[in-house]
Order: structure tokens, then C-alpha cells, then sequence
């Protein structure tokens, strides 16, 4: 899957919150914090009406593109 390039704007007390994130471990930039937000509300709607094992087969392909992505970032 291709990929995208932002600019997006993001207050004082944001960056400081995504930059705690990064520090604490979880994650190795900006970009990798704001794909997880995205996947989490992603999520958020696909789990209205789908069936269980559609919702499995979505996350599992989610997971495994952020896993090329990260195989492409090293």
C-alpha cells in the first residue's frame, strides 16, 4: 500500500502529549503515533455492524501493512 505524506498542525500541549508517547517507549516517531490514532478510530467504526470475523480479517490487514511500513522505515 502506498504511502502518503501530511502536514498537519497540532497545538502546544499535543506535541508535547505525542512526544511523552514517544519517550515512554511505545513509539519511534510523530508519524507512527498519529497512524495509531487513526487505526484506533478506524477501528471505532468498523465495530458498528460488521461481523466478528470481518472485523478479524480488517485488523489483521491493518497490522500487517503497519508491519511493512515498519519493515520499509528501518
Amino acid at each position: 500500500m502506498a504511502t502518503v505524506r501530511k502536514t498537519i498542525i497540532v497545538t502546544d500541549q499535543q506535541d508535547a502529549w505525542i512526544k511523552d508517547q514517544i519517550a515512554k517507549g511505545g513509539y519511534t516517531n510523530d508519524s507512527e503515533v498519529i497512524r495509531e490514532l487513526i487505526r484506533k478510530a478506524q477501528n471505532r467504526r468498523l465495530n458498528d455492524g460488521l461481523s466478528t470475523e470481518r472485523k478479524a480479517q480488517i485488523l489483521a490487514n491493518m497490522e500487517k501493512h503497519d508491519e511493512t511500513i515498519r519493515k520499509l522505515a528501518r
